[in-house]
């Protein structure tokens, strides 16, 4: 059985697909300005990911947290900024999650809220920084799994929404250019992860 309110720490590791845009670049059209969105594929894709969950677990069923997701990216498709070389993207958030189950086999549901940033890089040492994603949204479900009275284990699939604030291209000497100019607009990127976590309630009260 699971305590009614305990210390509750634990990881996720899982694998991390990126989609959407980066930004939208305005293309004059004549009299009008069209948008055309530049792919997050185009920098980045996929690869594993790994999350460190801290919070407190309340009246049993639900969980408040904090945690900090980290995704290895894999490189992407285009070379117009240099020759793709991986990159990363961290998350940092507060969740809450809750379980109809929590004492053997339960549905899992979580929301998450936080900032995410990301980065490409390229062979020669240049980058492109992701930056100023405020209030970026994860939705997940899952599978709560009682293992023992101090051990949950939980497959989940998670969805994202956000959207870059900041586009930068860092040179390998350090200098930034932004790449949101003044005809482009920002855009809406997201993510899917599939994952297993393991959690520990700690210090736990029946």
């Amino acid at each position: 059985m699971a305590p009614r309110t305990a210390l509750w720490a634990g990881a996720r590791a899982g694998w991390f697909f990126p989609f959407g845009n980066l930004f939208a670049q305005g293309i004059p059209a004549g009299p009008f300005l069209a948008r055309e969105g530049v792919p997050w594929s185009d920098y980045s894709a996929s690869g594993p990911l790994f999350e460190v969950d801290v919070g407190v677990r309340l009246a049993r069923s639900y969980t408040l947290f904090a945690l900090w997701e980290r995704a290895q990216l894999g490189s992407g498709s285009s070379t117009a900024l240099g020759k793709p070389d991986g990159g990363s993207s961290d998350f940092w958030g507060i969740g809450l999650r809750a379980s109809s189950d929590p004492n053997e086999i339960g549905f899992l549901t979580e929301i998450a809220l936080g900032y995410r940033r990301a980065r490409a890089d390229f062979e020669d040492g240049s980058a492109l920084e992701l930056t100023d994603a405020v209030f970026e949204a994860r939705l997940g479900v899952g599978v709560d799994i009682r293992i023992n009275p101090y051990l949950s284990l939980s497959p989940m699939a998670t969805l994202g929404v956000g959207s870059f604030g900041d586009v930068e291209y860092v040179s390998a000497s350090g200098v930034g250019t932004d790449l949101i100019g003044p005809l482009d607009d920002q855009d809406a990127h997201g993510w899917f992860t599939l994952a297993l976590g393991a959690h520990f309630d700690l210090l736990g009260h029946r």
